[in-house]
């Protein structure tokens, strides 16, 4: 499943993404811990022996064997592949008779045990046949079809080179508990001059536990040459916020963590000792083993050790300051919403308002202090972060919020979903606990997203786990449906506009599919008055890019 998106402005992203490393060694898997091993990849592993660690993994998942049929399998696998060549060059080109083939092959050596039986064990825990110990197909003495996919990026530097006309959205996924970060490109027609859109994943990234909420940022951090940066805050399971590099590939850590774990540390009698722990898979090795003992000895549970100021539960939502581009806020399921600087790594305020879990947040663009708040308290709340103290305005929807933020064009107005499908707008300077300047059922099942296109800042889309897209003209604050859309992807968790050309709607879900709505091609839009806007927008979008 995908559980957040987010766009990126156009042309921020680097041309030439930078690639810090190749291939993962085993003291890089180690550190990142034993869930690597589910992704299912390979990795190449050098020196006599692996490392204690890997042995104790690989001996607690695959049995001797279970080593022995995969060897046996890769080796059937190599032979069929040899096969197939000798038939195909027989047939095309009169090449080597099948004895000849067999043997170059050298059979009678080939089922010698390998010399680092150690090494062939601990990799094997990765699934991947016997090319995981080469780096390519024509390293292999054995192996004489080349698999096209085998190559380095060195030698296709234009596969992963991106234009200033690539619209760039991220997705977070989670499939059999893994958790990546996906950069998709979007190549829209108007723009890339094609005849229709074209939607691929660049390159992802590993995450260390499901992800609940994204957002990119422009925060350069001291050091770096660039005025600006491309990063992306990502909030988790975990109550740690990572920020990653959107310019760089093959990272294996972000650049900054805010709050979370201290890794592979924990400790007994930490207050609330007794908390089940459920995949944690940064607390390292040795401290699923002591927690594993622990509770085999039927005392209390330990905790991991948290860094100061953190959050102690799950980061639910997350919005970054514009006008203050090192303040990021953050809301979670330990009921507090807490201001970051992202340079300095602390917390500058921590709000306690709600009495439920925080879903929701976002700063207001005009008022750069005033911050917008939703939780599963029913609340919807203002408050302004330099004198917290005063009571924030409040008003109650009766169901959880699902989603809040500020209206374009009315900088005092906001709007809100919630669980049970409903969407209501409130105006600041009416009041607290002031009655909604419109209301209206937009699904029957929880309305998971809001987004207000840039371009028209009264078109709303709305999305649901009701499986559809809506579109809502709100102009004069009268709600009216324009357009709906199933795009098939199951239950829709996550949606929005995209920054930089108004008429592109991202979304995704249940299925782990992304999908792009391009609204201009519902003919209420297009033959009306917002297709206009829209149209012209499109139009300066499209000269600007080419320039």
């Amino acid at each position: 499943m995908i559980s957040a998106i987010a766009w990126l402005p156009l042309g921020v992203a680097a041309e030439d993404p930078k690639h810090v490393r190749g291939p993962a060694t085993v003291e890089d898997l180690v550190e990142i811990g034993p869930g690597i091993a589910a992704e299912g990849g390979f990795v190449q592993i050098s020196g006599d022996s692996a490392s204690e660690e890997w042995e104790e993994v690989s001996s607690a998942n695959t049995t001797e064997d279970e080593m022995a049929d995969d060897n046996q399998a890769s080796r059937a696998t190599r032979i069929s592949h040899a096969q197939f060549q000798v038939d195909a060059s027989e047939t095309c080109k009169g090449g080597d008779s099948l004895d000849t083939a067999m043997a170059k092959l050298d059979m009678d050596r080939y089922d010698d045990d390998d010399e680092n039986d150690e090494v062939v064990k601990a990799a094997r825990i990765f699934g991947g046949e016997s090319s995981m110990f080469h780096a390519h197909n024509d390293e292999d003495a054995y192996m004489t079809v080349k698999d096209e996919n085998d190559r380095d990026v060195e030698d296709f530097p234009d596969d992963f080179k991106l234009r200033a006309t690539d619209l760039i959205l991220l997705a977070a996924r989670t499939d059999d508990d893994v958790s990546h970060l996906e950069m998709y490109v979007y190549e829209e027609p108007v723009l890339s001059g094609t005849d229709e859109g074209n939607l691929f994943c660049h390159h992802d990234l590993l995450l260390p536990a499901f992800p609940l909420c994204i957002t990119w940022l422009d925060c350069p951090f001291p050091g770096q040459d660039e005025s600006h940066s491309n990063s992306v805050a990502v909030g988790t399971m975990y109550p740690g916020i990572e920020i990653w590099d959107l310019n760089v590939i093959d990272a294996l850590e972000p650049k900054a963590t805010l709050g979370g774990y201290e890794h592979a540390l924990m400790q007994e009698g930490v207050k609330g000792g007794n908390r089940e722990i459920r995949n944690l898979k940064h607390v390292g090795k040795r401290a699923s083993k002591n927690l594993k003992a622990t509770r085999t000895s039927g005392s209390k549970s330990p905790l991991p050790v948290l860094r100061k100021d953190s959050h102690t539960d799950a980061v639910l939502g997350l919005s970054w300051n514009t006008q203050h581009r090192n303040v990021l806020a953050s809301a979670s399921a330990d009921c507090t919403v807490r201001i970051w600087d992202v340079i300095t790594q602390a917390t500058q305020q921590t709000l306690s308002h709600h009495s439920g879990k925080v879903q929701a947040v976002e700063w207001n663009r005009f008022q750069p202090s005033v911050l917008l708040t939703g939780g599963f308290d029913g609340l919807v709340t203002l408050v302004d972060v330099r004198d917290s103290s005063k009571a924030a305005m409040v008003w109650n929807i009766g169901a959880d919020v699902e989603c809040a933020l500020w209206k374009y064009s009315e900088p005092t107005q906001l709007i809100a979903s919630s669980e049970s499908g409903e969407v209501f707008s409130f105006d600041s300077r009416m009041g607290k606990n002031s009655e909604p300047v419109f209301s209206f059922s937009a699904h029957e099942k929880a309305s998971t997203c809001l987004s207000l296109s840039p371009g028209v800042s009264n078109l709303l889309v709305t999305s649901s786990m009701d499986k559809t897209l809506k579109l809502w003209d709100i102009t004069a604050d009268q709600p009216s449906l324009v357009a709906q859309n199933n795009p098939g992807i199951g239950a829709i968790f996550t949606a929005a506009f995209s920054s930089s050309v108004p008429y592109l709607v991202g979304c995704a879900g249940s299925k782990g599919q992304v999908a792009i709505w391009d609204i201009l091609s519902e003919d209420a839009i297009s033959k009306g008055t917002h297709g206009q806007v829209l149209e012209k927008y499109n139009r300066a979008t499209a000269l600007k890019s080419s320039k």
